[in-house]
């Protein structure tokens, strides 16, 4: 049996590895890349709800709720499951000028896959402005 006959095999075996290596270090970077912009998307949808409350404390005709803050972070949450973002605002003392109000919202970003993460990664953003009417 000459040396070429017994290695037929051995690149095949050799691509097969390296292709599935190839592809998982492809897939990872791009899971933790949608995971960076689903922070991204979520710290932008924050300060947009903030700043909406801001502008619309007691003094200014328009009172904000939390529901109205919350539809607007949900609106500014492009590209993820609006219903699965969770807000909560909260007003220091209370919603009239020169308070402070804060959004945080909670997001659970699924893999694509669940072979290695069953439940997904929790991302939270908060945001904290003055009231100035």
């Amino acid at each position: 049996m000459n040396a070429k006959h017994s290695q037929r095999g051995s690149a095949v075996l050799e691509f097969g590895l390296a292709f599935l290596i190839f592809f998982s270090v492809v897939y990872g970077v791009m899971e933790f890349g949608r995971l960076v912009a689903c922070y991204n998307i979520l710290s932008g949808a924050v300060r947009e709800g903030v700043r909406y409350a801001a502008v619309h404390g007691s003094a200014s005709g328009s009172a904000a709720t939390a529901s109205d803050i919350q539809d607007v972070v949900r609106k500014w949450a492009l590209g993820m499951e609006t219903g699965s973002v969770a807000v909560t605002t909260t007003w220091t003392p209370g919603n009239g000028p020169g308070s402070q109000v804060k959004v945080t919202a909670n997001y659970t970003v699924t893999p694509f896959t669940r072979l290695i993460l069953q439940n997904g990664i929790s991302v939270q953003s908060s945001s904290q402005m003055a009231i100035s009417q």
